[in-house]
């Protein structure tokens, strides 16, 4: 989805299942944009998640938190579900990325923007 999108994730095994990664990876990998999403977990559980990953060395150093451009999605809903839900997260991850080409998509719920800082998360 986030190649469709127009991204790269070149953390990722294309076509593999997910698989944990070191968190020095990220850190080397310094992405301009980080989308916390995870299967089965609603908005606000991803954005509890987000909390976790503020508490990760140099977090708040990284380009996306830099910029802005750290987010939580209903992973449950969107992204882990088969079917139509598909194109919209899709549309959602292409609006993250390129905001300035992408309309934010129609569906509130779906996405919520956070602040990584030294002190933790801060609701954008």
């Amino acid at each position: 989805m986030v190649e469709i999108a127009g991204g790269r994730d070149d953390l990722a095994l294309l076509h593999r299942p997910s698989r944990r990664i070191e968190w020095r990876k990220v850190l080397e990998f310094a992405p301009e944009v980080v989308v916390v999403t995870c299967c089965g977990f609603n908005l606000s559980r991803c954005e509890r998640e987000g909390e976790i990953l503020a508490t990760f060395e140099g977090a708040h150093d990284l380009p996306a938190a830099k910029m802005e451009r750290v987010y939580a999605t209903d992973g449950s809903a969107y992204f882990s579900r088969p079917g139509p839900r598909i194109v919209d997260s899709v549309e959602v991850l292409a609006c993250l990325i390129y905001p300035d080409l992408f309309s934010p998509p129609l569906l509130a719920d779906a996405v919520a923007a956070f602040k990584l800082t030294p002190a933790g998360v801060v609701q954008a």
